[in-house]
């Protein structure tokens, strides 16, 4: 029958692997995101929250393979750092400095500040400037909208009127393509309209996804900490 402490490492191997495919796909997601902003045009939008959202998915990254590795081998060296300090009156005290619970804690740390800074109503503001930005290159360098329109099926800024109002011919990207054949009516919606509600979809998502991850890494580390102490009472009763 499996012991305690081979049933916590391997609670800790399958967690750590969990994280490990999170941390990747969240790396993935993010480099998506920062390729279509780039493709869009909004390069300099691109702020430090988003250089945040990367260095998380990393340190995840990290977390998970200190931590799989830890268990896995079974090793207090790899899990944790333990010190003592001796005393004449006092036992040792047992100081553990755990490389991947610091990970851990560091990352809790990062989505805490993330929702402390959210703000829909700033993120909304800096979507609209985004738009109008774009629109206002679009009617000095014709095409700048285009992978704007294309990617979230919407035309102009308030709708395609605004081409019309202003004499100027409705791009193709105003009008849904299917084997190259171009739909009779642009997009009734406007790119303003469109991208703000589309952002802040994904900007509520975050949210969400920020929380989800702080009661992880919570998990995460309530197991970590239940498995190096079952690993230090293995080490120290092997010391007497």
């Amino acid at each position: 029958m499996p012991t305690v402490q081979v049933c916590l490492q391997w609670a800790a191997v399958v967690f750590n692997a969990f994280t490990l495919i999170i941390g990747i796909l969240a790396t993935l997601a993010g480099a998506y995101d920062l390729l279509h902003k780039l493709e869009e045009g909004s390069a300099e939008h691109i702020d430090i929250e988003k250089i945040v959202q990367l260095s998380i998915a990393g340190t995840l990254i990290l977390a998970a393979i200190i931590g799989c590795s830890g268990a896995f081998l079974g090793s207090i060296k790899v899990l944790v750092v333990v010190s003592y300090k001796p005393s004449f009156y006092l036992p040792p005290l047992l100081t553990l400095h755990s490389q991947h619970l610091a990970l851990l804690g560091l990352l809790i740390g990062a989505h805490g500040w993330k929702l402390t800074n959210y703000n829909e109503t700033k993120q909304q503001d800096t979507t609209e400037v985004f738009v109008m930005g774009i629109w206002m290159k679009e009617l000095a360098h014709p095409g700048a909208m285009y992978q704007l329109q294309r990617r979230y099926e919407c035309c102009g800024d308030k709708g395609y009127a605004d081409y019309t109002s202003l004499k100027l011919k409705v791009p193709p990207s105003c009008f849904h393509t299917e084997d190259g054949v171009h739909a009779l009516n642009p997009y009734p919606d406007g790119c303003m309209k469109v991208v703000k509600r589309d952002h802040l979809k994904l900007y509520r998502l975050e949210k969400w996804t920020h929380i989800g991850l702080i009661s992880y890494e919570i998990v995460g580390i309530i197991l970590a900490i239940t498995l190096s102490c079952q690993l230090t009472t293995k080490t120290r009763r092997y010391a007497y």
